[in-house]
C-alpha cells in the first residue's frame, strides 16, 4: 500500500509541450547493496492517467529503473528503494524518461545527494527533448544520454 505522503511530483511546460509526472517511492540505506524493489499498487486508468500496476506500461517502469539506476550511481552508499507507484498522463505530458527524470529528482530530494549543475542541465535538456524523434517510445539511458 503506498502512503501519498511519499508521492514525488514533477511537471514542467517547456517549449510547448507538458511535462508530467509522480512516482512513490519509499527510500532507505542499506548497509550491503543497492537494490531496486517493483511493488506498484496503480489501478490503471483513472481520471485521465495511468496509475501504472503490476502488469502493463513496462516501457514507463523500464524507464524509472533507468532513472533511479543513474541516480544510485550518483552516491556513494547503498540504498534500499521500494517502488509503490507511478502516475502519468499517457501520449501528451509522460514517457519513460520523464518518468525516470522524476525518479531520480525523488532520490535526489530524499536522500539530499546533490550532484554537478552541468550534469543536471545536460538531464534537463535530454528529458525535454525526449519527445522528438519518436524518443517517446523509446528507454533513456541517463548515463549517456541516448535513447535505446
Amino acid at each position: 500500500m503506498k502512503n501519498q505522503g511519499l508521492d514525488y511530483r514533477w511537471m514542467k511546460y517547456k517549449n510547448g509541450r507538458p511535462y508530467f509526472a509522480i512516482v512513490n517511492l519509499s527510500i532507505e540505506k542499506d548497509e550491503i547493496k543497492n537494490q531496486i524493489i517493483e511493488n506498484y499498487s496503480g489501478i490503471g486508468y483513472s481520471n485521465h492517467s495511468i496509475d501504472v500496476g503490476r502488469e502493463g506500461m513496462e516501457t514507463w517502469k523500464k524507464g524509472l529503473i533507468a532513472g533511479l539506476e543513474f541516480a544510485l550511481s550518483c552516491s556513494s552508499e547503498f540504498w534500499k528503494i521500494t517502488i509503490n507507484a507511478v502516475v502519468g498522463k499517457p501520449v501528451t505530458d509522460t514517457n519513460p524518461t520523464i518518468i525516470g527524470y522524476t525518479g531520480i529528482l525523488a532520490f535526489l530530494e530524499i536522500t539530499e545527494i546533490i550532484i554537478d549543475e552541468q550534469v543536471m542541465q545536460q538531464l534537463d535538456d535530454f528529458v525535454y527533448g525526449s519527445w522528438e524523434f519518436n524518443n517517446a517510445e523509446k528507454i533513456p539511458n541517463f548515463n549517456n544520454r541516448t535513447f535505446e
